[in-house]
């Protein structure tokens, strides 16, 4: 994505990253769904708990992992929408700005693959580290505005 065909990146990055947030609730759904033919929007938040008899366990904890991946990104969120808006507020140099909202886009992204596909400590060690690296470009960005002079 060059920056002359999206010159306002990091404001794009916001909905971008929301999206990022939301999909393993929507994957979590599928997954169920798939398993159980059904989908319980009465209460959704609850469906997981009530179907775990009815699911493989593969399938269960794939599910368990995509809710897990949700709530981090919700988690996750403010901090981001945080570090980029203290960024431009700052006037932090373009450039820099823009590569750590890609960097974090990036993370985000592997970081929902891999603990959804997680299985084994290798895997989770990686997730960490992919979920590290997401939270150091936000305190990159925050840092970045509490040295600009304005």
């Amino acid at each position: 994505m060059s920056s002359s065909a999206y010159p306002h990146f990091p404001l794009l990055s916001l909905p971008i990253a929301a999206g990022l947030a939301y999909a393993p609730h929507f994957i979590r759904a599928l997954i169920v769904f798939k398993a159980t033919k059904r989908w319980n929007n009465v209460n959704p938040r609850g469906q997981l708990e009530k179907v775990e008899t009815r699911m493989a366990k593969a399938a269960w904890a794939m599910a368990k992992r995509a809710e897990g991946a949700h709530f981090n990104g919700l988690e996750t969120l403010p901090v981001y929408y945080g570090a980029v808006l203290a960024a431009l507020y700052a006037g932090v140099a373009k450039d820099q700005v823009n590569f750590y909202t890609g960097l974090f886009l990036a993370s985000r992204a592997l970081f929902n693959i891999v603990y959804i596909l997680n299985t084994n400590d290798f895997t989770a060690f990686a997730r960490t580290c992919i979920w590290t690296t997401s939270i150091g470009a936000c305190l990159k960005l925050f840092l970045a505005a509490a040295a600009t002079k304005y």
